[in-house]
């Protein structure tokens, strides 16, 4: 009888675990301000990269970086006017990663992250994903226009691997 309890009890924990969703699409170059780890997909390279080389990362398409993923442990220099023109000139996506109050304080001049009056925003999105000059035009994305491109992501019963693959395959399709 315990025996058939154990084997059951098995049974149950294999049917809730979750496999985890991994990327899947062409090999992205991310460059990274702040701490980042992406343990679930292996075609995904991560270069950190310093406030002094962010102009050049997001702006030199001889580096090719597909994307730039910002991370909370430096909003608050990151979200200094100093770099607003340097987002708004960015030829590639910029992730505001885990940024509750999305890119607002990140694009607009006399607000900082800790100086936004609200904690989060009212859609609940985890990451926003902000592009300034091209965006894409129509259902196809080979036609581009200048304009700002917004999109937010969502974080799903905590699970980063879904929310990771819905970020990259976003960026896969500006790039």
């Amino acid at each position: 009888m315990k025996r058939v309890l154990f084997l059951f009890g098995l049974l149950l924990l294999a049917g809730c675990s979750e496999e985890i969703v991994a990327y899947e699409g062409m090999p992205l170059k991310i460059a990274v301000l702040g701490e980042f780890q992406d343990h679930y997909n292996t075609n995904i390279e991560i270069v950190e990269i310093t406030f002094d080389a962010l102009e050049e990362a997001v702006t030199d398409a001889t580096l090719q970086f597909d994307a730039l993923f910002i991370t909370p442990t430096v909003f608050g220099q990151a979200s200094q006017d100093e770099y607003i023109q340097v987002y708004k000139e960015a030829i590639i996506p910029i992730i505001y990663y885990d940024a509750a109050k999305g890119h607002f304080a990140f694009t607009k001049e006399n607000i900082t992250y800790d100086t936004l009056h609200f904690q989060k925003l009212i859609n609940g999105s985890h990451s926003t994903l902000y592009l300034h000059n091209e965006i894409p035009a129509g259902e196809e994305f080979a036609e581009r226009k200048r304009g700002i491109y917004v999109f937010n992501f969502y974080l799903n019963r905590d699970r980063y691997d879904i929310m990771l693959k819905e970020i990259y395959e976003k960026i896969e399709t500006l790039t």
